[in-house]
């Protein structure tokens, strides 16, 4: 059995996961996924064959909870693929992001037989073109095709680390520092009917309901899930509003226009 897991945030990662498993399942491999909270430390991949972890990048580094919860599961000995999702493009730069986590996982014993970087859309800062979504989106497929052909066909592959990257690395805890108070920044306004979605959705837990308000804590992880994705869009960003796209970001509405 090979076990996925991915932290994803406004959806990228997510769909690269399950696009990634569809394709594994149709070679033939069983493939059990598991998306990233700090909910679900429940979880081992001592019994696998092959463990896949898939991240976005956050800052030149992978997102923190994804650390935690690395540290709270059972590993030992398992085989290896690391995939890094970058929006926006290819970013050399963040090629420092594996550094931590191959250290890491050599300390459990594990071989890190493959690693990559798949792109798509970007969803924080400067909106993309329309026409660019749609051409990092059409090219998704066959990245797919590749990853998983190597994957089962056990073909390594490693990536060197940038220079610019490789220095990012050693100053991206700046990532974790901002993290915490970037959520102090989100102020929710009268739309709000108190659905909860944003707590139910929250992979670190950051949000909670308090004198029957939304309130935010600060172990914010940056994803930008709750802000994109209320339904009332109730929820906005006062102090750090550059981080978040003016129109939101959709991607199933990319995903769906393209079919």
């Amino acid at each position: 059995m090979i076990k996925m897991a991915y932290f994803s945030g406004t959806g990228n990662t997510e769909y690269v996961s399950k696009l990634l498993k569809e394709k594994l399942d149709s070679m033939g491999k069983k493939v059990e996924i598991t998306k990233i909270t700090l909910k679900n430390y429940d979880y081992s991949i001592d019994d696998c064959e092959l463990f896949i972890l898939i991240y976005p990048i956050h800052s030149f580094d992978v997102p923190w909870p994804v650390y935690k919860w690395l540290k709270n599961i059972k590993i030992n000995s398992v085989k290896t693929a690391i995939l890094s999702v970058s929006a926006g493009g290819y970013i050399p730069t963040n090629s420092g992001s594996r550094i931590k986590l191959k250290k890491f996982f050599n300390k459990k014993d594990c071989e890190i037989f493959y690693e990559d970087d798949i792109q798509m859309p970007l969803n924080c800062i400067k909106p993309m073109e329309e026409k660019e979504i749609y051409q990092i989106l059409e090219k998704l497929p066959n990245k797919i095709e590749e990853v998983a052909n190597n994957i089962v066909n056990n073909v390594p592959k490693s990536t060197n680390v940038h220079f610019k990257g490789l220095m990012l690395s050693k100053v991206s805890t700046f990532q974790n520092f901002f993290a915490k108070i970037f959520a102090k920044g989100y102020v929710v306004n009268d739309k709000c009917n108190l659905c909860q979605l944003c707590i139910n959705n929250c992979p670190t837990n950051n949000i909670f309901l308090k004198d029957n308000k939304i309130k935010f804590g600060m172990n914010c992880s940056l994803c930008l899930n709750c802000i994109y994705n209320c339904p009332q869009n109730a929820i906005e960003q006062k102090k750090f509003s550059f981080m978040v796209l003016k129109d939101g970001y959709n991607l199933k509405k990319y995903i769906n226009d393209k079919v």
